[in-house]
């Protein structure tokens, strides 16, 4: 039992629509930064949110409903860089760590979030290589294991196919040079919400698109519980990852290589998906273009695009303002798609740099004007340190490439997310890393915060903070590690 004396955080105020609404957060963030120079001098403020058009974040908070944030001090503060006396640290505390045993599971991959609004509790939705594990991190120095979904028992599940079925399969983990046994699981699983449902996609098999209902897990009564899904949404057979925009309630599929319509090596890039009725989901539109194939390191089929973020676009080009744009990590290039119309989407712009490895991953400002990208294989190819790629995309016809941030780190830089003037990092071996972007302009960022939940090293391989959730209303981050778990800290300014 945690002893430890409470400090109270301002409460602030919810206005949101998770449907009608682009803006899906508070509209004070619930983070009260201390920001600082090189060495965090104390100085709150107040982070105002902006242009909030983010595919993720508490959008399920009711119009103008009143947030009590009361926190304990967690159970492993960031001491003289260490919490927990294992874990390398600065401004981030450790509240809690679940093994991927705990979870249920064997290794963890990617990891969402869920804030319920009926009962205000928080939740992580924890991928394993099985299914996705459900942990309620209210009380997050006492986090609770609720119960688990299988992964889906697809017609086809039990299937052998080749690397070349599945060609993420050649990228980090679960590289193989024989046949995958689908009864193995997968070492990708990734998760989306919209509209109190979680929809989940899986790669390197024949898995389709889960949805479970998650006010299902206000049953939980003590007893770890079993869930199947509510709906599997079979047009698909494997898909990388899933982006949502809750502002529209369209999923965008990306990765599909195994496909009954918009998912082959000849032809792939956003398999668009009508969440509406969640349900129910339907296939909405595919959009490919060949024409956007840029040479990188690996490639993976025509057109593909390894994950996307899709907005209502409200950045500074007119020409574009109110659109549905999709902003996507396309193998060797940034492409920016008009998803207005599903049946007939439209390049906008193909951009790439030669220092580019691979795309993988990227975010946008949330004043939609510049967008951040990791890039998965130019550390470990061409041996040098992390790299964030930074593009001003305020013409969205003609993106300019900034320049890049070279971190302190080799490790490899995976997945990344903005929330208010803040950059938050996974980057494997080094784990957590948080950057203020006041000189984003200038293709700089400035690190404010860090938690290494992979603490034996920092080398460009394929273990540690696989993903990170930045968006409940606590202000808690949640990290996924791929072989130690769940991670739960809190930047320590939030309590000054």
């Amino acid at each position: 039992m945690n002893t430890m004396t409470s400090k109270s955080i301002s409460k602030f105020k919810i206005n949101s629509n998770p449907v009608t609404q682009v803006c899906d957060y508070p509209s004070i963030s619930p983070w009260l930064i201390g920001i600082k120079t090189n060495t965090l001098i104390t100085g709150l403020f107040l982070l105002f949110l902006g242009g909030c058009s983010l595919e993720s974040g508490p959008s399920n908070l009711s119009e103008n409903e009143e947030q009590d944030t009361d926190f304990e001090v967690a159970n492993n503060p960031c001491e003289n860089n260490l919490a927990a006396d294992l874990y390398p640290c600065s401004n981030l505390s450790l509240y809690a760590h679940l093994t991927p045993t705990d979870l249920g599971g064997q290794q963890v991959n990617d990891i969402w979030g869920w804030f319920d609004i009926e009962t205000s509790k928080e939740y992580a939705l924890v991928g394993l290589t099985d299914g996705v594990s459900f942990v309620d991190v209210t009380n997050p120095n006492q986090p609770i294991v609720v119960g688990k979904l299988d992964e889906s028992d697809f017609p086809l599940k039990h299937a052998s196919f080749g690397l070349d079925d599945f060609p993420a399969c050649n990228i980090g983990l679960g590289s193989s040079t024989t046949a995958k046994m689908v009864t193995q699981g997968s070492a990708w699983r990734d998760m989306k919400v919209f509209d109190n449902h979680m929809f989940v996609v899986s790669d390197g098999q024949i898995h389709g698109m889960q949805v479970l209902d998650l006010t299902r897990l206000r049953a939980f009564e003590g007893d770890f519980m079993q869930f199947k899904e509510d709906a599997l949404y079979n047009v698909l057979g494997n898909a990388h990852n899933i982006a949502i925009n809750e502002a529209t309630g369209f999923g965008y599929a990306v990765g599909v290589t195994q496909a009954d319509t918009c998912g082959s090596r000849n032809k792939t890039g956003l398999h668009i998906i009508d969440l509406n009725k969640p349900k129910n989901p339907t296939f909405a539109g595919c959009y490919s273009d060949p024409a956007t194939e840029v040479y990188s390191l690996f490639s993976a089929g025509i057109g593909y695009i390894h994950d996307t973020q899709c907005i209502i676009y409200n950045g500074p080009d007119d020409q574009h303002k109110d659109k549905e744009l999709c902003f996507s990590s396309a193998e060797g290039a940034i492409v920016i798609t008009d998803v207005d119309n599903k049946k007939n989407p439209k390049t906008l712009s193909t951009t790439s740099h030669p220092d580019m490895g691979y795309s993988h991953q990227g975010w946008l400002t949330e004043d939609h004007r510049y967008f951040l990208m990791n890039d998965e294989l130019d550390e470990l190819n061409f041996g040098r340190n992390t790299k964030t790629y930074i593009w001003d995309v305020s013409i969205i016809n003609e993106p300019t490439f900034l320049g890049y941030h070279t971190h302190n780190t080799n490790s490899i830089d995976h997945n990344l997310f903005v929330r208010g003037d803040y950059l938050i990092q996974s980057n494997y071996s080094s784990g957590l890393r948080i950057f203020d972007l006041l000189d984003v302009h200038n293709a700089s960022l400035n690190e404010v915060a860090y938690f290494d939940s992979e603490p034996s090293h920092n080398d460009a391989n394929w273990n540690g903070s696989w993903g990170n959730y930045p968006y409940l209303p606590s202000g808690i981050i949640l990290i996924s590690d791929i072989r130690n778990g769940l991670f739960i800290v809190r930047p320590d300014y939030l309590n000054k």
